[in-house]
């Protein structure tokens, strides 16, 4: 009897080896999405702000402070324009800071070093093209008139806007 079931334990396991193929060649399918998205986009940021540091209300000059914008997009443009706000505390087409305790301290933006070329309100700081990939950086210019001022810290906020 040992020997029946030895036997039939080889045999078994013979055709369970011999079957064991069959069940690995069918084949197992599977799908692989693939999707992409495609931008078309510029980006702006104030890479230098307008910082004036500490003010000298005894100055004979003007006090002045470079800053500077980026622009970057994701394709070529031409034709793309800068423009500046005319900040939070304008008054009568003067832009203003104000302090903590409510005063004004005037100031204007230029674009160029020489503080020719005032940008007003809505005026565009740069106009022209931008190459893909390559960040164009536009300088801006602050100035603040020579004058005597209250002692404070003095903020403000201009909207820029690209439009492409």
């Amino acid at each position: 009897m040992y020997t029946t079931t030895l036997k039939s334990g080889a045999l078994i396991g013979v055709l369970l080896a011999a079957a064991a193929p069959a069940f690995a060649a069918d084949p197992v399918t599977s799908n692989l999405s693939v999707s992409a998205v495609v931008l078309d986009t510029c980006t702006l940021n104030a890479a230098t702000a307008l910082s004036f540091a500490s003010i000298d209300t005894g100055a004979a000059t003007s006090q002045v402070t470079p800053g500077s914008l980026a622009v970057i997009c994701t394709s070529s443009r031409s034709d793309i324009s800068v423009s500046l706000g005319a900040g939070e505390n304008a008054s009568g087409g003067t832009r203003r800071m104000i302090s903590t305790d409510g005063n004004f301290l005037p100031y204007s933006v230029y674009s160029d070093a020489g503080h020719s070329s005032a940008v007003g309100a809505a005026e565009n700081v740069y106009s022209g093209d931008v190459t893909a990939a390559v960040p164009l950086v536009i300088p801006v210019y602050g100035q603040i008139p020579a004058g005597s001022y209250n002692a404070g810290l003095y903020s403000d906020t201009i909207l820029v806007t690209l439009t492409y």
